[in-house]
């Protein structure tokens, strides 16, 4: 037990506090620095928040709000000596970022840096309940739409709070209607059941029973024979050219191969991306660098290790360019390979 005297103790609360201000702000300094140099990809994570939560050991909130505070940072950098000073709160930086990402999203129009700031003085010395107040008349359009709630209820059972629109509801009424005459079990959790069913039995890679069916020519001794006669003075293009579909067949046997997840691994550690979003074909030798689609030289990875893939091939500045949200591989298309 503390033994400090009343004043002594009310002194040495401030003075942590106030530290604890510039700690939090050097944390986020620091996020904001692994994710520019995008080292989560290096160690095997699929994004800076994977990262937060899986190797630094935040929890899905706390790691949430970090990271949208610490690009609120990045965008207006003279709010970070209004957190260490304590005008602004880490909650009230992370949900102003969220809202402006959203309205953004929304518009399809970046919000200036001088804006963001003018937002930021609104809110300023604010309450957490009061600063939703005054973002929600600034953001009327997104901040009042509803979040989902999860909610693990047992090993078997998640409570999920999902908010429809009325043409969402509509249509999940009239099924009920056509259905009401068979002994169909019509709840709305046994509908969206058949209907996520009927998705991934079309969609879904590993679900597909289509065997691999490798032509001859997409052998790997014969791609290998083919590379040895190749003349020696010829050129090989290191240029980024637009990638061949993978034949569905030898798409899928790749995929499930993979197990549905990235492949990526972490030389040092040996620990291997665990995303399963955003998933797409990577040619372990590019195309462009004389690659083909055998098979052997195919793996899955997510967007973010394919892209670091292509970096180490081409270098990061021409890559750049192609960071923007591709076609992922459950709709058929390949990426950056």
């Amino acid at each position: 037990m503390l033994t400090l005297s009343n004043d002594n103790l009310i002194t040495a609360v401030r003075s942590l506090v106030k530290e604890e201000r510039r700690i939090t702000r050097d944390i986020l300094d620091h996020i904001n620095e692994v994710e520019r140099r995008r080292l989560f990809a290096d160690l095997g994570f699929s994004s800076i928040f994977d990262w937060l939560v899986k190797d630094i050991g935040y929890s899905e909130s706390a790691a949430y709000r970090r990271m949208q505070a610490a690009r609120m940072l990045r965008a207006v950098p003279e709010a970070a000596g209004k957190l260490e000073s304590g005008v602004l709160g880490l909650t009230v930086l992370s949900k102003v970022q969220t809202l402006i990402r959203a309205d953004e999203k929304r518009t399809g129009e970046k919000i200036s840096a001088q804006e963001k700031s003018e937002i930021l003085t609104k809110v300023e010395s604010c309450s957490g309940r009061e600063a939703e107040h005054r973002l929600a008349q600034h953001f009327p359009h997104v901040a009042a739409v509803p979040t989902e709630k999860i909610r693990a209820i047992s090993e078997d059972q998640v409570s999920a709070q999902v908010t429809f629109t009325r043409e969402q509801f509509e249509k999940l009424k009239r099924i009920q209607e056509l259905l009401s005459h068979t002994h169909v079990d019509t709840s709305n959790a046994s509908l969206l059941d058949a209907a996520m069913d009927v998705f991934l039995e079309k969609k879904d890679p590993l679900r597909k029973t289509v065997k691999p069916r490798i032509a001859p020519c997409d052998t790997a001794a014969e791609a290998e024979s083919a590379e040895s006669v190749r003349p020696k003075s010829a050129k090989i293009s290191t240029s980024l050219r637009p990638v061949q579909t993978v034949k569905p067949s030898i798409r899928n046997h790749v995929f499930k191969k993979s197990g549905g997840q990235c492949e990526y691994r972490d030389q040092k550690t040996g620990h291997r991306c665990s995303s399963r979003h955003f998933l797409e074909i990577d040619h372990i030798r590019p195309r462009a660098l004389g690659g083909t689609n055998v098979p052997e030289n195919l793996r899955v990875l997510c967007r973010t290790h394919n892209l670091l893939m292509a970096e180490c091939a081409f270098g990061r500045e021409k890559i750049e360019t192609f960071r923007k949200p591709r076609t992922n591989l459950v709709s058929g298309q390949c990426s950056i390979s």
